[in-house]
């Protein structure tokens, strides 16, 4: 979808397509009175942004550890986190990284290395107060320093995924719309020290309580201080490595993962095998049917994957280090039950969802300011989504959309919580019944919009037969700091 904030147009493009703890009640902060600060760190858990009460309720920024114990506690201008040199990497697929960012970077991954610096932050802290469903925004307002930092996470298919506000680096704001302990890829374009200036505001859910911190500062130190990186060694033309991207940093109970197996250099092969094994004490099992450079499955437990490449006599190019499937479902792991699986044959019909030729754009409305010029408006309709029944038994349909987000090319970001619509039937075959979706309003106020699977339509049992076309009339209320530029997002369609 997109929309455009003082240039023209906004289109919608459609396609076929947390668990939070409670924290503890409000206590004085846990200082280790063996740790004499100032102090650096160059590897561990490090929660930079962290959320702490005050004995009054109001919040606090600081920094928190588990390198000298368990969630240690620092004023944040007492400590150097040291990004070292080991941390550069060269030619990062562009794939994988944000918009804009270089292939070289000194890089600190979603997921832990034990060599390195792995920095995050936790809100859960203000729980007891605020309650678990409060919202927070972290702003970084100001980057002191040789080079860009960048700041990201992955999707579960390894998808790029954009955590800030405002951008993919910093200065920008970080917004939880729940508590939360989050990690994420940080990325820095240049050696030396960097400082950032951040300040965390907290608000309940009802609004009923509100808390600003005081403005702290952070120093990374990056690489060695006015340096380039060593060179790295050219490898032999014979050598190829395998790496193994997308892999989240935890995953729950029945997520679905996919992960990609990248060889450096680019290999001329395409022959694939993946690996499982529950432990490392364990023998490899290789996994059937999985033979390309990609491999998807439910997860069900924590165990180690790894990938090799074949040559066409079946020699192993190169093999990758294994990963390890983690599983966190953050106290309420659910059973395990039997597994379902389904096939259909041609014979036999098929529900299919698709977009009519014609439909793939929509163009709304430019965003414009509102009678009360408290919020941009955008305003216009979808329709070709194609909802074809020719089951058997008409056993009935629900088809469903959603909007992640909106973004513009050059990096704004407009989340999909702002987005609402009003569903609609647009036609229907003889003998079918179908209903409209409920409405759902934009969630500038509160409530997410349409950034989750709502309801398009639905055709009851024994009455779903056939073909029916679904529209929507589309809504954007967007808040007052978006960014110029032409925004531009796609609805997510499913039927079940």
């Amino acid at each position: 979808m997109t929309s455009t904030l003082a240039r023209p147009r906004t289109a919608v493009a459609a396609i076929a397509a947390l668990a939070v703890a409670a924290a503890p009640l409000l206590a004085a902060p846990a200082y280790a009175a063996d740790v004499e600060d100032p102090v650096s760190f160059d590897t561990g858990h490090i929660d930079a942004f962290n959320l702490a009460l005050n004995p009054d309720g109001s919040i606090r920024l600081n920094l928190k550890e588990d390198v000298t114990g368990s969630h240690v506690e620092h004023s944040p201008e007492k400590v150097t986190l040291v990004v070292k040199q080991d941390a550069h990497r060269e030619g990062l697929p562009a794939a994988y990284l944000p918009p804009g960012a270089p292939t070289s970077l000194w890089y600190l991954p979603l997921t832990q290395d034990s060599s390195l610096l792995w920095p995050g932050w936790d809100s859960m802290g203000a729980a007891s107060v605020y309650g678990a469903d409060a919202d927070v925004d972290i702003v970084i307002s100001e980057v002191d320093g040789p080079g860009d930092v960048y700041l990201w996470t992955n999707g579960v298919f390894g998808d790029i995924v954009q955590l800030l506000q405002d951008d993919w680096k910093l200065p920008a704001t970080i917004h939880q719309s729940f508590l939360a302990h989050t990690h994420a890829n940080w990325g820095f374009t240049a050696a030396g020290t960097y400082t950032l200036t951040a300040r965390a505001t907290i608000t309940s859910q009802d609004g009923t309580k509100t808390s600003t911190s005081d403005a702290e500062t952070y120093t990374f130190q990056v690489g060695e201080a006015g340096s380039e990186p060593e060179p790295e060694p050219e490898p032999q033309p014979s050598e190829t490595t395998l790496s193994i991207l997308g892999l989240g940093a935890h995953y729950h109970t029945g997520d679905v993962a996919a992960l990609f197996a990248i060889p450096s250099p680019e290999s001329a092969s395409y022959h694939y095998h993946w690996f499982t094994r529950p432990n490392a004490d364990a023998q490899w099992t290789v996994v059937d049917g999985a033979d390309t450079d990609t491999y998807g499955f439910v997860v069900t437990a924590g165990h180690e994957v790894k990938a090799a490449i074949y040559d066409h006599d079946h020699n192993v190019i190169a093999e990758s280090e294994p990963v390890r499937i983690r599983v966190d479902d953050h106290g309420s792991t659910p059973g395990v039950g039997p597994q379902i699986a389904t096939s259909l044959a041609e014979t036999e019909g098929a529900l299919v969802i698709s977009v009519a030729s014609g439909s793939e754009r929509s163009e709304l409305s430019d965003l414009q300011l509102n009678a009360q010029a408290d919020r941009y408006v955008s305003e216009g309709t979808i329709g070709g989504i194609t909802v074809t029944d020719t089951r058997s038994g008409a056993p009935g349909w629900s088809a469903s959309g959603r909007v992640r987000a909106l973004g513009t090319i050059d990096g704004a970001y407009l989340d999909g919580k702002y987005i609402g619509w009003t569903p609609k039937v647009v036609s229907s075959s003889a003998g079918q019944t179908v209903t409209a979706g409920p409405v759902i309003a934009p969630g500038y106020i509160e409530g997410n919009g349409i950034k989750g699977f709502s309801v398009l339509g639905t055709s009851a049992a024994g009455s779903s037969t056939g073909t029916a076309v679904l529209g929507a009339d589309i809504r954007i209320e967007a808040p007052t700091t978006t960014r110029v530029g032409d925004y531009t997002g796609v609805v997510l369609i499913t039927v079940i």
